[in-house]
Formats: C-alpha cells, structure tokens, sequence
C-alpha cells in the first residue's frame, strides 16, 4: 500500500478529488467568472452597455421604474412582437434598481445603471454553479471544476453568457435553456413515488414544460424551440450513437438501437412533445407566422441580411474563435462520447452538435451550445489532465504541455475581454454619449431623429427620443433603411430635408461610427474596389456634414456640435423650419 502511494498516486495537492479543494477554488472562480465579465466597467473610456439591443431593455426598465412602460405608438409604426416588451432583464433590472434606490442614496438612474452593470455577471457566476453541480453529480469534482473553470474563460460564455451591461435576453435565456435540460437529463434518476408509483419522470417533465412556457414569454417561440431541438437530440443522440457504433463492429446495428432506446426518457420525452403539440394547436392562429418564419431561415441557408441571424458560414466561421483554445478539449470530449458512450457526454455532445448544425442557418443559436461545450470541454480537460499525470514519475514534458494549455486559456480570456473596448459598434463611445446628452438636454421630447437604424436604440435610450428605425421596436424596413441610406448619400440637402418630412424627422445623425461600406453597398454585401471598401462620396451630405463644410443650406442646420466644440465624431443636423 504504501509502495502504492509512493509510486503511482497523484500529489495531494495537486488532486482536483480533494474535497476540502472545493469550496475555495469553487469561490475563486466564482471571482475570476464575475472578474473576467465586469473588468471592463471599472474603467470610464466608454459607456458601459456593450451590446446594441441591450439599450432597448436599458430603456424600458428606466419606464418601469417610472410606472410608465413602453410608448403608445401608432399600430403602422410599432414593429416589435408583444413578448418584445417582457424580455431581456428589462423587469428584474426595474424592480432591483428600485430596491436599490429604496435603501441607498444612490439616484433611480444611478441605481439602474448599478444594476446593469451587476446582474448580469452574478447570473454568469449562477450559470458556473449549476454548472459545477451538474457536473458534480454526473462525474465528479475534477470535471465539475475544470467546466466551471470552461465557463468562466469561455468566449460565449463571458460576452452573452453575463457580461456587465450586456442585458439582452441572451445571458436569461442560457439559463433557461439550460436548466430545462439538465432537468430532463437528471430527472431520469428521481425517485418520486405517489400512489406507490414513480412520478419522477413526470416532475421532470411539467417542471421543462414551465420553463418553456417561461421561454416562450421570454423569446417567443424561438425559446421553446431550441429547448425541443435539444430534447430531441438528446433522445435520439444515444440511440444514433450506439447503433452506428454496433454496425461499425460487424454486428446487428438493431441491438444497438435497441438498447439505446432502453435507456430514453420516453414518457418524460412523451409528455413533453405531447404539451408542445396542444400549444402549437391552441396559438393556430400564431404558429402560421412562426413556421414562416423559420422555413425562410432555413430556405436561406444562413445567408440573412442581419449579422446575427446569419450562418456561422457566412460570417467565415469566426464564432467558433470564441472558443479558442478550449476547442481541443471540446474535441476530445467529443471523441470519448463516441468511445465511452456514457449516457451524460452523450447527451452533452448531443445537445452541442444539435446547435452547432442549427448554427449554420443563424449564428446566434451557437451561443446557446456554450453550456454544453464547458461540459465537453471539462471531460476533455480531463482527460488531458490524466494523461498530462500530475504524476512525479511521468515525463515533464507532460506536465509542460497541460500547465501550457491552461496558461492559454486564461490569456486568452482576458485578451478576448480587452477587445470589447476596442470593437466599434459595440460600444457606445465619448463623442456619441456627448451629443445624445445635449440632444436630451436641449430638445423637445416628442423630437422624432432620423439616422441609420443600428444607432436607434442608442437615440431611444441616451437621448430618450424617438428613432424613425431602430434594431426592432419601432423596427426598420427596405423602404425606410432606402430613405435613410439616400438620406446619407444624397449631394442635395433639399432631398434629405424631403424624407425627414416622410417620417416627421426633426434632426439629422451622422457619425464616423456609421459603417460607410455597408450604408453605400445596402442591400448587398460591401465588396472591395481595387483593394479598398467604399466610402461616403466627398460631396454627399454625411461626408460634407462629418468634415465640417455645412452649415445652413436647404432648411438644414448644423446644431451640433456647438460653435467651438471639439467634438466632430457626431453631426446632428436640425429642420430650421417645423
């Protein structure tokens, strides 16, 4: 025995079993979560939202805390879907920052501002808990902690999955998401009894089912959608799996089946795809737009208009960058539910692959797989660990390579977070915040601004006026985003003064943020010229206003920025004439 422990067994100290490890280095990546996702908050070089629709629920929850909710606006100008306006943190944010300012001496705009740049890394840290718990009772505690440690690090994980200011649905959603499923997955071992019978599966079951009615006001039907996606994949991953796995070996692929099948959670899986199939029947008269929906994403193959709901092909497969280095232990997690075919990795590379395949049609379902990957990731790394040894008797070179692994890991995370100060669009930068400010300050609230639609929610939410198109509330379409883009473009003020009285516009935006060859190549993709992108033409009136040469003509005034201002990142032009 003792010979043993001398010979082969890892250094105490270096064993991630240990249970009096757990609880400190369980705390210490609770920090380093919540660290690597509000780092970029203690600094003062940009506004703090970093995710464009985040300004919308930025906005409405301001509303709520003021009783007073979203706008009444015309039925023809108000574009977003009702669940629109019960998404995102908008309400948790409202009634915590007003909580806040009940017991502090913080203002209600200082509290909300509090809020957002807080919550949502303590839901990213929330996530790396279930995460670890999860993983605890699926594995053990060295899986459970090098995924947390996935989680923490990970790409999507640190910029949808709780990133401060980033109060989109996303981070909401991947809790939901997940939660449904490792719900499903670990009901199968509950033992419920009622009557002498085991209601486990069906606990199970009506908890996934409010989650998906929760989803559902959340997101609509995209929610509950990719929660099924994962269901079914998950039910038929293992099946797939072992039968393949038997014909590849010569034998009767049915066996295989046969005994995958045996251990699906059908009446969990029943009950499920029953309760979704009474919804679909009972919101008819809804559902027709959603199949529409989704039938035009997958007839376009991935190839949509909108960054975001675009293929991870079509965007050059970057997205998977945001995995980095944890692709290899993605990888080997991925290989060894092939070969090992425990139930848990497989229904984790079940409900990753389903995401990724669905990730070639729109991009931003991958965010959702993450969950999933940090599972992978942490059987991979694993693995990795085993055969690095941490033993003193294996080559040092084998400690090398995984201490090296690790080492990039965690530069990588902090280089990733380094590049959200620097991404343009993604932050709203000093000149912006400026001229929103005097725009808020020194005009009339029913002011309506005309500007390029992915600068609306700033308007909406800084300025507190109304976008003639914004991301999605009062929305955009061909003929407005054509009007604005003339409106750019255009080498005649008294043209622009025309579409500003289409809409009832009273100012004019420009800004050097505002993305030239996308606005001069709308509707196509903006395609190099002899090496170079297009640009806004010297004589329309963006470059002329951006460049200082305008100043009256036309009915059109420059109003900002003021007479002496520095400031020439933002031009706002104004109607002399109502």
């Amino acid at each position: 025995m003792a010979a043993r422990r001398r010979g082969t067994s890892k250094p105490a100290l270096l064993s991630l079993n240990k249970a009096w490890w757990a609880l400190p280095v369980v705390a210490g990546l609770a920090l380093y979560t919540f660290f690597l996702r509000s780092v970029h908050v203690y600094g003062d070089q940009h506004y703090y939202l970093i995710n464009p629709d985040s300004y919308f629920f930025h906005w409405l929850a301001g509303r709520i805390m003021n009783g007073i909710g979203p706008p009444d606006v015309p039925p023809s100008v108000f574009q977003a879907d009702t669940y629109t306006l019960h998404s995102g943190l908008a309400y948790p944010m409202a009634y915590i920052a007003k909580a806040i300012a009940a017991v502090s001496d913080l203002s209600a705009a200082d509290s909300l501002d509090f809020t957002a740049k807080f919550l949502p890394p303590l839901l990213g840290v929330v996530i790396m808990a279930m995460i670890y718990m999860v993983a605890s009772k699926i594995y053990n505690r060295r899986v459970a902690l090098l995924s947390s440690f996935a989680w923490a690090a990970l790409g999507h994980a640190i910029l949808y999955g709780g990133a401060a200011g980033n109060v989109d649905r996303d981070v909401l959603n991947i809790l939901l998401l997940s939660t449904g499923a490792f719900v499903l997955y670990l009901s199968r071992d509950w033992q419920l009894r009622m009557g002498g019978k085991n209601v486990g599966w069906l606990a199970g079951g009506l908890i996934v089912l409010v989650i998906e009615a929760a989803l559902y006001l959340e997101w609509n039907f995209v929610g509950p959608t990719l929660l099924l996606a994962i269901i079914i994949a998950s039910a038929f991953g293992g099946a797939i799996l072992f039968s393949a796995n038997e014909a590849k070996n010569g034998q009767d692929a049915r066996q295989g089946l046969r005994a995958a099948m045996s251990t699906a959670r059908w009446r969990t899986f029943g009950l499920i795809i029953g309760a979704n199939a009474m919804a679909v029947a009972a919101l008819y008269p809804q559902s027709g737009s959603w199949f529409g929906t989704a039938t035009r994403t997958l007839a376009g193959g991935g190839a949509a208009a909108i960054d975001e709901l675009q293929g991870v092909w079509a965007r050059g497969f970057l997205d998977f960058a945001n995995y980095h280095f944890f692709l290899i232990p993605i990888t080997i997690g991925l290989y060894l539910a092939w070969k090992r075919k425990e139930q848990g990795t497989i229904f984790f590379a079940s409900w990753y692959l389903c995401l990724v395949i669905l990730s070639m049609f729109s991009s931003r379902v991958l965010i959702y797989a993450a969950p999933a990957a940090c599972l992978l990731a942490g059987v991979g790394l694993s693995s990795v660990w085993d055969w690095g040894g941490w033993n003193m008797t294996r080559p040092i070179l084998n400690r090398i390579a995984v201490g090296s692994l690790f080492c990039l890991m965690i530069l990588t995370s902090f280089i990733m977070v380094s590049l959200v100060l620097a991404t343009p669009k993604m932050v709203l930068d000093e000149d912006w915040r400026d001229a929103l400010t005097y725009m808020r300050d020194r005009s009339a609230d029913e002011s309506v601004v005309l500007s390029w639609w992915d600068n609306g929610y700033w308007i909406l939410d800084v300025a507190q006026r109304r976008p003639v198109a914004d991301n999605g509330y009062y929305g955009w379409d061909t003929k407005r985003i054509a009007d604005i883009r003339k409106a750019y473009l255009t080498t005649e003020p008294a043209e622009a003064v025309k579409i500003m009285d289409r809409y009832g516009a009273d100012f004019l935006v420009f800004s050097e943020l505002d993305s030239a060859p996308v606005i001069v190549s709308w509707p196509y993709r903006p395609r190099q010229v002899d090496g170079k992108y297009p640009s806004f033409p010297q004589d329309s009136l963006a470059a002329r206003s951006l460049a200082g040469k305008l100043t009256l003509e036309a009915d059109l005034e420059v109003w900002y920025p003021p007479p002496n201002s520095t400031n020439r990142g933002v031009v706002i032009l104004r109607r002399t004439q109502p």
